[in-house]
């Protein structure tokens, strides 16, 4: 009986290609990480383009931005990639092994600790750390994990707790974006519907455009054809390749305002979970490992520049 995945089994090495391209926001940078060339990077795509249709793409000089039909298959992949980690993770996790597993959020670990996940593995010594990310807090199996970084504020288990950093958002976009559109410095008025990259999550600790309008006593620019984004990195993506102003979660987007790829263009906001903590098992690894894990995170959070408060 042929498989019923028989098109997507053809498929399967030029979308790991198109992910990798997709995250990283070029061709060059996958070709690095996939340990590929870049023209064959190219090829891959250009295959998957012409097997798939449409443009995935939109190509203007040496930018590179996804199409719409690039960010759904995107999303897409992204989505498909961490049911299969986690399903992976579930089984292996039944086996008896060494190291630390360390549970986030996609928004974090894409934003905060993948860039710095070598640091944490270099503090680690010798033990490994094997890193689940999920979408929501109630996705994460406890069981299956000795660290938690808890994005909601409070107690989520009954494990001692380490403080993070206290969490504000705020509009971001690109500064090609404000060069075209210098108005929207002026304030919650200067921007429009049509300026707004909207997330929509169903963990609703997440805020909202509605929210940060309210605090100014103003409603929220209505478009009804406006884009709305299921994956929290691909909205930023999207507003570091100037498609609009996003509502930027300040640890998540420090590190693109320091490298000049986004620029804040409006006032904080406090966000409702609160802060950040690593939530971890009391009896987890040796004391001189625990410490050195808990003391990378103490050190990279008093390092973070300060969120604005005006």
């Amino acid at each position: 009986m042929p498989s019923r995945f028989r098109r997507i089994q053809t498929l399967l090495t030029p979308l790991r290609v198109f992910e990798a391209a997709a995250r990283l926001g070029g061709f060059t940078r996958a070709a690095q990480e996939l340990g590929m060339r870049q023209p064959t990077v190219s090829r891959h795509i250009a295959n998957l383009e012409a097997d798939l249709g449409v443009a995935l793409f939109r190509r203007d000089h040496n930018k590179l931005t996804l199409t719409e039909a690039g960010r759904d298959l995107a999303h897409a992949v992204d989505l498909g990639l961490s049911h299969i980690q986690t399903a992976v993770h579930s089984a292996s996790a039944r086996a008896p092994r060494g190291g630390l597993t360390l549970a986030c959020s996609f928004s974090f670990a894409h934003g905060w600790l993948l860039p710095r996940f070598s640091d944490l593995r270099r503090a680690a010594g010798d033990t490994p750390i094997h890193l689940v990310v999920s979408y929501w807090l109630e996705d994460v199996k406890l069981d299956d994990v000795d660290l938690i970084v808890n994005w909601r504020g409070g107690g989520w288990t009954d494990w001692p707790r380490l403080a993070l950093f206290d969490e504000v958002v705020y509009p971001v976009c690109a500064p090609a974006y404000l060069d075209h559109h210098p108005h929207l410095t002026q304030g919650p008025d200067a921007l429009s519907a049509e300026d707004l990259l909207h997330f929509e999550e169903r963990d609703h600790e997440f805020v909202s455009w509605d929210e940060w309008f309210a605090q100014s006593g103003r409603p929220t620019p209505q478009a009804p054809d406006s884009y709305r984004h299921s994956n929290y990195h691909f909205m930023i993506q999207a507003a570091m390749d100037g498609e609009g102003v996003a509502l930027g979660w300040h640890h998540l987007v420090c590190d693109q305002i320091a490298s000049g790829r986004l620029v804040r263009i409006g006032a904080p906001l406090h966000a409702r979970s609160g802060a950040y903590s690593l939530e971890y098992r009391p009896d987890v690894g040796p004391p001189d490992l625990r410490e050195s894990v808990l003391g990378w995170f103490r050190d990279q959070a008093a390092t973070l520049p300060p969120a604005p408060k005006s």
